[in-house]
């Protein structure tokens, strides 16, 4: 990864900063300014205008091992199996799935494969 469009090998961004003979970056410039000096200036603020967008951020979610998932599963739920989540009453079961997915991160592959509960109950939740 890379910290600024210009160091990314496969941007054209280079081009239009300075100017290129394979790609007409006249008319993207242009919507900047007229005058292609000053859109070149435009493109550059444009471009490196900080703002909020969440696009293709990186997230720092690790993947969580069984044993660990488990050991979150019998804490949360306050069990010595995770196999007795199955035996809830339904609004319970459902309120610590959903804390497991959310909170938790956990999988739903994961938390199906470590209680027995399917796939489709724990992606309704």
């Amino acid at each position: 990864m890379v910290t600024s469009v210009e160091k990314y090998r496969w941007s054209n961004y280079n081009e239009y900063i300075e100017g290129s003979k394979m790609t007409n970056t006249d008319f993207a410039l242009e919507m900047f300014n007229n005058n292609i000096e000053n859109g070149t200036k435009g493109f550059i603020e444009y471009i490196n205008k900080l703002n909020n967008d969440v696009c293709m951020e990186i997230s720092e979610r690790r993947q969580i091992t069984d044993e660990d998932a488990r050991m979150i599963i019998k804490n949360l739920c306050k069990i010595n199996n995770v196999i007795d989540l199955q035996k809830f009453n339904i609004n319970e079961r459902n309120a610590y799935l959903k804390d497991l997915k959310e909170r938790y991160s956990l999988s739903i592959r994961q938390i199906e494969r470590l209680t027995g509960i399917s796939r489709g109950v724990i992606q309704k939740t």
